[in-house]
C-alpha cells in the first residue's frame, strides 16, 4: 500500500478491503492505494518492484476520494433522468413533444425512433462507467487511448476518446471542477457527464456543433433541427434541464 496523505501510518496486515455504495475499495475510502496485492514478503536478494504512483487531486477543491464518491452520484442522478426519459419517449404525450420541440427543433416520428435507440444505450453506457475511469485529463497517455490529448484551454469541462468509447474513460479537466454539482437550468457537472456519454460511438455518437445550455440553445435547435438531435449539449438538456430548481428536487434523486 502507499499513503496518498503526509502520514506513514500503515494500515495492519489483516485488514481486508470492504464494500461500499460505489463498490469502492477499503482503502480507495481511506485514500490508500493498493500497488501489489499480495501477503508474500519478497525473498529475493537485492531486488524491488519500482511503482510510479501519480496522487495529483482531479479537482484541487476536494480529495480523490470525494471526487469519486462525487461523479458515481452524479452517474446514478444521470441514469435516474434517463430512465424517466425513456418512459416519456415511450408514451410521447404533449408534455414530452414539448420538451423535444425546445431542444431539437422537432418532434417528429423520426426523432421520437432516434431518441428510443439511443437514450436505452446510452444508459447502459453510463451505468458502466467506474470512478477508475474518471481520470485527470493529463492522465490520458497512461490508458492506451488512440486520441490526441486535447491541450487544457481553459474553458474545457471534459473529453472522450470515440474510437476507445468501449473503454468508458472520461478525461476531466480543470473547468469542470469549477461548475455547481447540479444547475438543472445551465450548466453543471451533471450535464457534463451526460454530455460526454452521449459522444460514445455505441450510444449517440453524439457532436459538438454548437455549445449552450439555455434559451439561446434552444433558439438554434429550432433553426437547426436536423442537427440539433444528435448534439451533444442539446441530448444533455433533454435529460437534464429544467426551468426551476424546484421541479428537480421534488424528485428527491439528488
Amino acid at each position: 500500500m502507499a499513503d496518498r496523505s503526509a502520514g506513514t501510518e500503515m494500515p495492519s496486515g489483516n485488514e481486508r478491503p470492504g464494500d461500499n455504495r460505489y463498490g469502492f475499495k477499503r482503502s480507495e475510502e481511506e485514500e490508500w492505494l493498493l500497488v501489489h496485492d499480495s501477503a508474500v514478503t519478497n525473498t529475493n536478494p537485492n531486488s524491488m518492484v519500482t511503482v510510479t504512483i501519480n496522487t495529483a487531486r482531479i479537482c484541487t477543491n476536494m480529495s480523490n476520494v470525494e471526487f469519486k464518491r462525487l461523479v458515481m452520484r452524479l452517474r446514478d442522478t444521470a441514469v435516474l433522468l434517463i430512465r424517466e426519459r425513456i418512459s416519456d419517449v415511450s408514451r410521447w404525450d404533449s408534455a414530452t413533444r414539448i420538451r423535444a420541440k425546445t431542444w431539437f427543433g422537432r418532434a417528429d416520428d423520426a426523432l421520437r425512433e432516434k431518441l428510443a435507440i439511443g437514450l436505452p444505450k446510452l444508459q447502459s453506457s453510463m451505468e458502466q462507467l467506474r470512478a477508475e475511469k474518471i481520470i485527470r485529463w493529463d492522465q490520458q497517455t497512461n490508458q492506451g487511448l488512440t486520441c490526441a490529448i486535447v491541450v487544457d484551454a481553459g474553458t474545457t469541462d471534459a473529453a472522450v476518446c470515440k474510437p476507445d468509447s468501449h473503454k468508458r474513460f472520461i478525461a476531466i479537466y480543470p473547468h469542470f471542477c469549477t461548475l455547481p454539482d447540479v444547475y438543472v437550468s445551465g450548466n453543471c457537472k451533471l450535464k457534463a457527464v451526460i454530455h460526454e456519454c452521449t459522444h460514445y460511438v455505441d450510444t449517440f455518437n453524439s457532436v459538438d456543433t454548437i455549445y449552450g445550455f439555455g434559451d439561446a440553445l434552444a433558439r438554434w435547435g429550432q433553426s437547426a433541427p436536423d442537427l440539433a438531435w444528435c448534439n451533444a449539449d442539446s441530448i444533455a438538456c433533454f435529460i437534464a434541464h429544467f426551468d426551476n430548481i424546484e421541479d428537480f428536487q421534488k424528485k428527491g434523486i439528488w
